[in-house]
């Protein structure tokens, strides 16, 4: 993975090393919930009680939406996705996605969304967004990670943490958000530097062939997931 300088731009001004792909809703002319084609995510669950379900993700900015104190802020994994499209944080981009999931909805389908490929939850209008869309859209289950923490010290963050963690305490089975780096929530996902209890990412090592083969992420409560060092 590569790791820039403190003095690279990317990182001075909180933001993506590829400022051409980045992309307003507004004029982007194709979905911004897309179909995953990625082998590691796979396409469709094999799994759980969302067997069956097509897998879906978005993609933010990375650094623009995120934490300063996020472990990866160096070594980003989106320092090596050049070709990914990333869509700026604003009103447009809601309502772009709730254009999409409305598409979604009409399939009569459960499916799931993975939130964020890059990127994170960046105000607290955002979450109620995503919580509004869990209460309207039965058929949407969603699942990724976070760096915003009930225990940040940084206010703005713990807020964050707090209204995805009640989110998640609303929708326990719908709205699997895993705390990263933050080992006291069991439901949890922390780097192995960070804390070595619980069971090691199953596709890291090989032991299933993608997350649509797993499922762990988005339904084991009792322990935390714990992610090999990138």
């Amino acid at each position: 993975m590569t790791t820039l300088n403190a003095t690279h731009k990317a990182i001075v001004n909180a933001q993506s090393v590829y400022q051409k792909n980045i992309y307003d809703a507004a004029t982007y002319p194709y979905k911004v919930i897309k179909r995953n084609t990625g082998a590691k995510l796979g396409r469709v669950v094999k799994k759980t009680r969302l067997r069956g379900a097509k897998i879906y993700v978005l993609t933010l900015e990375e650094r623009t939406t995120c934490d300063s104190d996020c472990e990866h802020w160096l070594d980003c994994y989106g320092n090596n996705m050049p070709f990914a499209h990333r869509f700026k944080a604003n009103t447009a981009l809601l309502g772009a996605i709730s254009k999409d999931l409305d598409d979604l909805d009409a399939k009569s389908r459960t499916y799931l969304v993975r939130l964020h490929i890059l990127g994170d939850f960046y105000s607290l209008e955002y979450v109620d967004f995503w919580q509004d869309q869990l209460e309207r859209r039965p058929l949407l289950n969603i699942y990724g990670y976070t760096r915003n923490t009930p225990s940040s010290p940084k206010p703005k963050y713990s807020a964050l943490g707090l209204s995805i963690l009640n989110v998640r305490i609303k929708y326990p089975d719908r709205f699997a958000i895993r705390f990263s780096n933050d080992p006291s929530d069991k439901f949890s996902a922390n780097g192995e530097h960070v804390s070595q209890d619980g069971i090691v990412c199953p596709e890291q090592i090989g032991q299933t062939e993608s997350c649509a083969t797993c499922g762990l992420c988005w339904t084991m409560k009792e322990k935390p997931v714990i992610f090999l060092d990138h």
